[in-house]
């Protein structure tokens, strides 16, 4: 299956660059990951492997943890749907993800487990090929509860480049 994603997440994480370490990191960036001369349009899809080296550059010169931190960026700045969110509670967010993640990605699967309230389950194949997917979906799980005032925490209990056969993320709800 050919690995693809909306040219509006490449521009989120180069957006984030941007805004934590101004227009000179957002330079060094592209010139790093090979994007000069580069526009990436929202609705169109593109490797999602140049979504990878961003991410990749982000960890190498900046840490993991900024890794996770461009993925609650992502979350809480995706446009209309971060105003809405903030209307509805972190179960209904979860139940609709599946769709969402699937208008975005053209690869992999999602599904999320409701059926424990106090436990929501997010289950990712082939999504988290490399290390930093795996951080930014911890992030975006995160942002998640903050963004509908709730109150709770993340732990990737299974993932696939530990050898699992699907990335796990339970979402504790306090």
């Amino acid at each position: 299956m050919e690995r693809k994603t909306r040219g509006s997440v490449i521009n989120g994480y180069l957006d984030y660059i941007k805004k934590r370490w101004g227009a000179e990191g957002l330079k060094q960036c592209i010139s790093e990951v090979g994007f000069e001369g580069m526009h990436f349009k929202d609705g169109h899809y593109y490797q999602d492997e140049m979504v990878g080296n961003v991410l990749r550059w982000i960890s190498r010169t900046k840490g993991k943890d900024a890794v996770k931190d461009s993925g609650k960026f992502i979350m809480h700045n995706l446009g209309i749907l971060s105003w809405l969110v903030r209307f509805t509670t972190v179960k209904t967010l979860a139940e609709k993800f599946p769709v969402n993640y699937s208008e975005v990605y053209a690869f992999g699967s999602c599904k999320v487990d409701t059926s424990d309230p106090k436990n929501l389950k997010l289950i990712l194949r082939d999504v988290g090929y490399y290390e930093e997917a795996c951080l930014v979906w911890e992030g975006i799980c995160e942002e998640a509860l903050a963004m509908t005032k709730t109150k709770g925490s993340v732990t990737h209990t299974k993932c696939q480049n530990r050898g699992d056969s699907e990335c796990v993320f339970i979402v504790r709800i306090d």
